[in-house]
């Protein structure tokens, strides 16, 4: 078992001690509790303490609660946290006392937790990310700010169901394309179809949010900072994978942003049902399609529109590159109906290959 420096558990308090290394003593800002051991019982975290993940593995196998307003910072070289086995993590925040996950460099939250003064400050991926490998977590009114640092570039990444992740902000973090696929600072590729991601605010992120496609969408999130509607992120869209293909009702909502398709060949499978709202647009990356297989169904509202990856007149700048790149017939292949053994030839579909 992994010696815990700092954290002493007496009767449900967490009381704060400190290494013999003042090297590695940071200014006190408060309670510096530093993290190196692993959650293997029920624990709680108190929003007058800072919590510094000091272990590069942490695992949580046990139930911790985090109380609002509390400030989890973690360190450079990837450091993560894992939540697995029996492990869960209720974090629910309030609007006005959010819990914050962050860099050690971030001074803004917590203090000067590295004691380095302003010799330091933070930048996308200065941290790893946290994984969601068990179910039914919560995350409500939190703060994610530089993480990043992991090959998919996420800085919250789910690979179960049922968890909400409600109300959070996602700012100044990594995500971006790994081998042929893309990921978000939030990456719910491999997730089940029943996470809740609603409400949730995306701005100055590399690629905010990436989905698999059995998750249902709302219109309820928002890709730009609330005070200033210029400060986006740099790929703006939610970018969807079809490891399952669709073989259930779906339906995406979400307007001010894309859906992009970055899997060659994007499935509704027999059964399976894709509703499009109003207004919704779909890109995709070179070569992909939709195959609409029999009888799957693809339907969608007034104002829809399908286009290349490169379109940025139809919402934004979705690939990142600004004007370097512009859009040209054959982007794609189009969308193939199964039944009808043709691509369709809607009016709504821009730059594909048929």
């Amino acid at each position: 078992m992994k010696n815990l420096l700092i954290v002493l558990l007496m009767a449900g308090l967490c009381l704060a001690s400190c290494t013999d290394d003042p090297e590695n003593i940071p200014a006190n800002n408060g309670n510096v509790v530093y993290i190196t051991d692993d959650i293997t019982s029920a624990a709680t975290w108190y929003a007058d303490s800072v919590y510094v993940i000091s272990d590069y593995d942490f695992w949580v196998e046990a139930s911790l609660t985090i109380e609002p307003g509390t400030v989890i910072k973690l360190g450079p070289g990837g450091k993560f946290i894992m939540v697995a086995d029996e492990g869960h993590i209720n974090a629910s925040g309030t609007e006005t006392e959010p819990i914050v996950f962050t860099s050690v460099k971030d001074d803004a939250f917590g203090g000067d937790d590295n004691r380095d003064g302003s010799a330091t400050v933070p930048v996308q991926g200065d941290w790893g990310y946290i994984s969601l490998a068990s179910n039914a977590n919560v995350f409500s009114y939190c703060l994610f700010h530089y993480g990043g640092d992991n090959a998919y570039k996420s800085t919250l990444d789910i690979v179960s169901d049922h968890n909400q992740i409600n109300h959070c902000v996602f700012s100044k973090n990594a995500g971006g394309k790994y081998g042929d696929f893309y990921y978000g600072a939030l990456n719910a590729s491999d997730a089940g179809s029943s996470n809740l991601i609603k409400n949730n605010t995306f701005y100055g992120n590399n690629l905010p949010l990436s989905v698999n496609s059995l998750i249902d969408m709302d219109n309820s999130n928002v890709f730009a900072n609330p005070l200033d509607a210029n400060v986006r992120n740099a790929m703006n869209g939610i970018f969807v994978s079809d490891d399952f293909g669709i073989t259930e009702t779906v339906s995406w909502q979400e307007t001010e942003v894309p859906f992009v398709i970055h899997d060659n060949d994007f499935w509704i499978e027999p059964g399976g049902v894709l509703t499009l709202g109003a207004n919704v647009t779909m890109k995709f990356t070179f070569e992909s399609f939709v195959v609409v297989a029999n009888p799957g169904s693809f339907t969608y509202g007034t104002g829809c529109s399908f286009t290349s990856f490169r379109d940025d007149s139809r919402g934004g700048d979705t690939n990142g590159d600004g004007t370097a790149t512009s859009p040209s017939d054959g982007d794609w292949e189009g969308i193939y109906s199964d039944q009808a053994m043709e691509y369709y030839n809607w009016p709504v579909i821009y730059y594909d290959s048929h």
